[in-house]
């Protein structure tokens, strides 16, 4: 009985994050260097005091998710978004930023479906759904520093 109060009156803490399937570790020597189109870069930073800075300029977690939709819409399958986080800025901000990539490209499939299928995203075959994803595909690349400390939750 005892034990039935703890564990109910015991709170649990409920994580949040983002579910990603990583690539397998790959211990690569050298990197080969790809030459990127700056027309179709689009460079999203997150400073140390957690500021958005979107191809240098300030911008609102508010108006980011709009900003990457016209950008990726514009430019199709050959965009790129490069994702820079400084090591010291939160993993709020972060996230943030990852809910504003993931809404972009949810929003550009949804709008692609109509006009290829004839029918929402949502009504899609998995087969369909796999031929959009190629069609609107997520092209996203992060750098990483791991010579400086991590930052706060």
């Amino acid at each position: 009985m005892l034990l039935i109060f703890f564990l109910v009156a015991s709170s649990m803490d409920v994580d949040k994050g983002l579910p990603r399937q990583l690539p397998p570790a790959e211990h690569k020597q050298q990197q080969d260097e790809t030459e990127v189109n700056r027309q179709r870069l689009l460079e999203i930073k997150i400073t140390a005091q957690n500021q958005l800075l979107v191809d240098g300029k300030p911008m609102s977690q508010n108006q980011l998710s709009n900003h990457i939709l016209r950008f990726i819409m514009a430019r199709g399958k050959s965009h790129l978004i490069s994702l820079d986080a400084h090591p010291e800025s939160s993993y709020d901000a972060y996230f943030h930023v990852q809910n504003a990539l993931v809404a972009a490209y949810r929003e550009w499939r949804d709008r692609t479906a109509p006009q290829k299928y004839g029918r929402v995203y949502n009504q899609l075959s998995p087969q369909q759904r796999e031929e959009l994803r190629t069609l609107c595909p997520q092209r996203v690349a992060e750098t990483y520093n791991m010579a400086e400390k991590g930052g706060t939750q």
